[in-house]
């Protein structure tokens, strides 16, 4: 690691994304502990990834990697699941874990979407060549 080397605007977007969702689980943990119930999220390690990015770390980028694999093959069967196995009911909206309203199912489906996108955005910008060089993976 370089760090006199410029860290590129896109993966320091990506980077804070991963911080932000780490942010956001170890809200979510406190708030359930609140409530009385034990919460194990491992989207807490989103925000050591983030970090880990940020300070070009070649282990939290693979991690990184793996988190984003994750989300690109689980978004989609989450989506299977709320296009043919569900009723046409609405789905449950929470906010750290605690139910807040109800959305339609087209809703969901178009969330899940844009989040599918972002994933995959996330992992072009994780494996370009001037990024994979950022922390020292030799060009494929």
């Amino acid at each position: 690691m370089n760090n006199t080397t410029p860290i590129p605007t896109s993966l320091k977007v990506v980077a804070f994304l991963f911080i932000l969702s780490g942010i956001t689980s170890i809200i979510e943990i406190i708030v359930s502990l609140m409530h009385g119930h034990i919460n194990i999220n491992f989207g807490v390690l989103a925000l050591f990834i983030g970090l880990g990015l940020l300070r070009l770390s070649h282990g939290w980028r693979t991690c990184a990697l793996v988190f984003l694999w994750i989300a690109m093959v689980g978004i989609p069967l989450i989506a299977i699941y709320f296009l043919t196995l569900t009723a046409p009911k609405p789905l449950d909206y929470t906010l750290f874990g605690q139910k807040i309203g109800q959305v339609s199912k087209e809703f969901g489906i178009v969330f899940g979407a844009l989040m599918f996108a972002l994933a995959v955005w996330q992992y072009r910008v994780l494996t370009r060549p001037d990024v994979r060089r950022l922390f020292g993976v030799p060009d494929a």
